[in-house]
């Protein structure tokens, strides 16, 4: 069950992940959206670096959006390396190759994530995009438009009415951005890759920014720290980054006992400690999210050397399925959006709604599927 973060969601009273569950009389595994949680890291480091906004739209945003038709695109401003200490240039490199091997793989879901990673290569100094797409949407809500903008500014900011606190301000968010965020984004749907990232993110962010940007950083992070639970931590076992010694030892930690009540995310009255490895998130209740990949069944594979368990069926099972979980909700969010802009101000009554809703259903299955082009020629027709 993927879901955003929100209260309203995971409310252990009358959330409505708590009360799907009560519905449907059994137990889930609770997937927090990966995107959703980096959109609020993202928002919180945006506003400690630019301020609250005061409306629904930014104006620094706003200004990018009326002065882009006469901007010179071919003239951006890349970050200076000569800027950097030597560890902040070896991070530029690594970074630099990773996303460029992001682009070279070409498989992305949507077109802003492609474009913040040309975006994020290109302030990195790694080569400038043909063209740029003009700016779109810049309301608020669009928590993903905030790292597309910013580095947009960035690049043009010569060509920008700017103050020096805008100024400095939208170079640190964009620092972060480029050289953490925009990576960590495009592994956000790995189900497997959750748990490492989290603690990696938080190192990443305290080594290469400012310490006012760590702060925030890692403060908006360790509310959402889900993937660290005793419930999901077992998905690390799939990640082919982590050392079949480091699988070892979380194998010897699934036979500790639990040590929360609430086994969903790490909860704790003092922070809590990120400097250590998986294995010490890991508990008995740890093993139950392997067996429910397994239809109820013992994953088997845990009796195994981590060393052979890619030749292991078991193992292979458990990790098909597992490379498959949904731990985005960006699909949903769209289609919520579509409803929305169906529907309209055509109703507020609830029956109507769900008679439009029920007839454009019927409509699309009666309608054969046709590109947007064959539908305007039709019309035409």
């Amino acid at each position: 069950m993927a879901f955003d973060t929100t209260a309203a969601n995971t409310g252990m009273v009358q959330g409505a992940c708590i009360r799907i569950e009560r519905a449907l009389e059994k137990p889930l595994v609770w997937l927090a959206c990966r995107h959703h949680i980096l959109e609020v890291v993202l928002k919180d480091v945006f506003e400690a670096c630019m301020g609250p906004s005061s409306g629904p739209n930014i104006a620094l945003f706003k200004r990018l959006q009326n002065r882009w038709p006469i901007a010179d695109h071919s003239r951006p401003q890349p970050l200076t390396p000569t800027a950097l200490s030597s560890d902040e240039e070896a991070h530029r490199l690594e970074m630099l190759g990773h996303l460029k091997s992001l682009l070279d793989c070409g498989n992305h879901p949507r077109e802003d994530y492609k474009e913040i990673i040309l975006l994020s290569v290109a302030y990195l100094g790694g080569g400038v995009p043909t063209s740029f797409r003009a700016p779109g949407a810049y309301h608020m809500a669009r928590w993903m438009a905030k790292a597309i903008y910013a580095v947009k500014i960035m690049l043009f900011h010569d060509q920008l009415e700017m103050s020096r606190r805008e100024l400095a301000g939208i170079r640190r968010v964009v620092f972060f951005v480029t050289m953490v965020y925009a990576n960590y984004w495009n592994e956000a749907m790995i189900p497997s890759y959750a748990a490492k990232n989290d603690l990696d993110f938080t190192t990443d962010v305290k080594r290469i920014c400012d310490d006012g940007v760590a702060s925030v950083a890692e403060r908006a992070m360790r509310r959402h720290l889900w993937y660290l639970s005793e419930n999901l931590i077992g998905l690390a076992i799939f990640d082919d980054r982590i050392s079949p010694e480091q699988k070892a030892e979380m194998v010897e930690g699934m036979k500790r006992p639990s040590t929360t009540k609430n086994p969903r995310r790490p909860e704790s009255k003092t922070p809590i400690n990120l400097n250590r490895p998986l294995s010490a998130f890991c508990s008995v209740r740890s093993i139950q999210v392997l067996k429910s990949l397994l239809g109820g069944q013992q994953p088997t594979f845990l009796e195994l050397s981590p060393e052979i368990w890619n030749t292991d069926s078991c193992f292979k099972c458990a990790k098909k399925r597992a490379g498959v979980l949904k731990v985005t909700s960006d699909l949903a969010e769209r289609v919520i959006a579509l409803i929305q802009r169906f529907l309209g101000n055509r109703t507020k009554d609830e029956r109507q709604t769900q008679f439009l809703l029920k007839l454009a259903r019927l409509h699309t299955k009666a309608v054969p599927k046709k590109t947007k082009a064959e539908l305007k020629k039709k019309v035409s027709e």
